[in-house]
C-alpha cells in the first residue's frame, strides 16, 4: 500500500497534505490514535520544511508513505536549503517555548528517523513506525 504526492508547500497546504496522509493511513487499517499521532509528526515536519528550508516561501515537497509487513515508512523530501541535524538541540522542558519541539515530538512518536543529506539540494527525512497488529 503506497501513498505518493508531490505538491507546493505553503501554510495552507500543510493541513491538506497531513489530512490526505491520515486518510490513507485510516483506509489501510491504521488505528485512529496512531494515525493522529503520525499526522501530528508529519505536520511538524512539513512546517519545518516550510519555515526553515523555504524560509516561509512556497516550494516543492514530495510526501511518500508505504505500509509493508507491519511497517510504515514516510519520506518527506524538499528541494530548499539543506538541514543540518547536528545543529538541533533537544528542547529544555524547564523553558516554555512556542517552537522547537517538532523533532522532539517526532522522536517520541516514531520508531526511527533518518536524514538523507546526499541530494544535491534539499533534505529528505525518512520516518519509520512499527505498526501494532489489531486483534
Amino acid at each position: 500500500m503506497r501513498f505518493e504526492i508531490k505538491d507546493k508547500i505553503n501554510a495552507v497546504k500543510i493541513s491538506e497534505l497531513r489530512t490526505k496522509l491520515k486518510n490513507f493511513l485510516l483506509a489501510n487499517g491504521v488505528d485512529d490514535e496512531t494515525a493522529s499521532d503520525i499526522e501530528l509528526v508529519v505536520s511538524e515536519m512539513l512546517t519545518n520544511v516550510y519555515k526553515h528550508s523555504y524560509k516561509e516561501s512556497e516550494g516543492d515537497v514530495l510526501l511518500n508513505a508505504e505500509i509493508n509487513e507491519g511497517n510504515l515508512v514516510i519520506s518527506i523530501r524538499d528541494f530548499g536549503e539543506k538541514f543540518a541535524p547536528e545543529s538541533i538541540k533537544e528542547p529544555n522542558p524547564e523553558v516554555l517555548a512556542d517552537h522547537g519541539y517538532g523533532l522532539y515530538i517526532a522522536g517520541q512518536i516514531m520508531d526511527k528517523i533518518e536524514y538523507v543529506l546526499s541530494h544535491e539540494t534539499g533534505t529528505e527525512v525518512v520516518l519509520t513506525k512499527y505498526l501494532k497488529k489489531n486483534g
